[in-house]
C-alpha cells in the first residue's frame, strides 16, 4: 500500500536572527495572517543552511538543509542523514534522489511534507480553521510567537507554530490531533545564516536510471472513463486534481483523485485488482493514514487506497460512502 502513497517529502526553510536587546522596545503582537505571509516570504527569499530533527509518530530523522537564492532562481537540497532519499529543488523543479542511486522528476512548485505548511498558511485560511495567537514563546533560545491553528471539526487536524519574532522565519512546527497530541513535529537544531553557497551545490548527482509515474492518456484508456463519485466529504472539502498514471513495472494504470479543504488534504487510488491479489488494510505513521478496500464496480474488481493526513474515522467515512462508476 506505501508503494501507491506518492508520498515524496520535505522542502525546506526555518532560520534564526539575534534576539532584540532587552533595552528594546517590545514588538506589538503582529496580526496572524501577515505573520503568515511574512513567514512564507521570508522562507522563500532567504538564504541559509543547517539541521533539523523530523519526527513522525515514533520515528525520528535527522536532515541537512542547504537553501539559497541566486540570480532569482531558488533552490533547496534536503538530506536524510540516515540515508534516506535526497531532495533538490531548482525553481519549480523538485527531484527526488533515492538510496539505489535513481532519480525521479517533479514538476511543479507545490510543496511536500511537514514544511509545505508554511505556503499554504500563507493563503487564506479555510473557514474550518481559526488561528489564535499565544504571545511570545523561546525556541532554541530565541523570542518567537507562538500560534496555533485549531480545526473547526474532528475530520482534520490542527498545527502549532512557533514563528522567530524578528526574521519571520519559522523555528518549530507540529501536526496536532483533535485531542491536542503531537502527531508530527519539525525543529531546526542547527542553522546558518550566512552559508557560503553556489548553484554548484544544489547538482543532482549521476544517476543509474531515472524512474517517474507515466501519464496515461485517460482518453484513449478504458479506465480513464473511470469516475469516482464522494457521497460525503468533509466540510470544505472539494476534488483538487485527478489523473491516470502508470506506475513503475505496473501492469495497468492507478487513478488518482485528490481532495482539499485548502489545507488539509487527501487522495484516493483507484487499481484493477486482478484476480483479488490485493489486500485491504489500514496503516498510520504519524499524522498520515493509508486505508485500503476492496470495490466491486460494473467492470469488476478495484482496490481502493485513501493516503492522507486526516484522521482514520475520517477516511473510514469517506470510503464508505464512495461509489466507482464507468462513463
Amino acid at each position: 500500500m506505501a508503494r501507491r502513497a506518492l508520498l515524496q517529502a520535505l522542502a525546506c526553510v526555518i532560520t534564526l536572527a539575534q534576539v532584540p536587546a532587552q533595552a528594546a522596545e517590545p514588538a506589538s503582537e503582529p496580526s496572524a495572517q501577515q505573520l503568515l505571509q511574512d513567514m512564507a516570504q521570508a522562507t522563500r527569499d532567504r538564504n541559509f543552511s543547517g539541521r533539523l530533527v523530523y519526527m513522525r509518530g515514533n520515528d525520528m530523522s535527522t536532515l541537512e538543509v542547504l537553501h539559497a537564492r541566486i540570480n532569482g532562481r531558488e533552490y533547496e537540497r534536503l538530506t536524510h542523514l540516515d540515508g534516506q532519499a535526497e531532495l533538490i529543488r531548482h525553481g519549480d523543479q523538485l527531484v527526488c534522489v533515492h538510496p539505489d542511486n535513481t532519480i525521479t522528476r517533479l514538476g511543479g512548485r507545490a510543496g511536500v511534507g511537514p514544511l509545505a505548511i508554511q505556503e499554504q498558511l500563507a493563503r487564506t485560511l479555510p473557514q474550518q480553521y481559526q488561528i489564535l495567537m499565544q504571545g511570545r514563546s523561546r525556541v532554541a533560545g530565541r523570542s518567537a510567537w507562538e500560534m496555533h491553528v485549531i480545526p473547526g471539526d474532528a475530520h482534520r487536524h490542527g498545527y502549532r507554530l512557533w514563528i522567530d519574532e524578528e526574521s519571520k522565519l519559522m523555528l518549530r512546527s507540529e501536526l496536532v490531533s483533535v485531542t491536542g497530541e503531537a502527531l508530527e513535529r519539525v525543529e531546526f537544531i542547527t542553522l546558518d545564516l550566512s552559508p557560503q553557497l553556489a548553484v554548484e551545490d544544489f547538482e543532482v548527482p549521476p544517476a543509474v536510471a531515472e524512474q517517474a509515474l507515466e501519464a496515461v492518456d485517460a482518453s484513449v484508456h478504458p479506465q480513464g472513463r473511470l469516475q469516482l463519485q464522494a457521497d460525503w466529504l468533509p466540510d470544505g472539502f472539494v476534488a483538487v486534481a485527478g489523473d491516470l498514471r502508470m506506475a513503475s513495472g505496473g501492469k495497468a494504470p492507478v487513478t488518482a483523485q485528490a481532495y482539499s479543504d485548502g489545507l488539509a488534504s487527501f487522495t484516493v487510488f483507484v487499481e484493477r485488482d486482478i484476480d483479488g491479489a490485493l489486500d485491504e488494510g489500514m496503516s498510520a505513521v504519524g499524522p498520515t493514514v493509508a486505508l485500503a478496500r476492496k470495490f466491486t464496480g460494473e467492470q469488476g474488481g478495484w482496490l481502493v487506497t485513501l493516503v492522507g493526513e486526516v484522521p482514520a474515522e475520517t477516511a473510514e467515512r469517506v470510503l464508505a460512502a464512495l461509489t466507482i462508476q464507468s462513463q
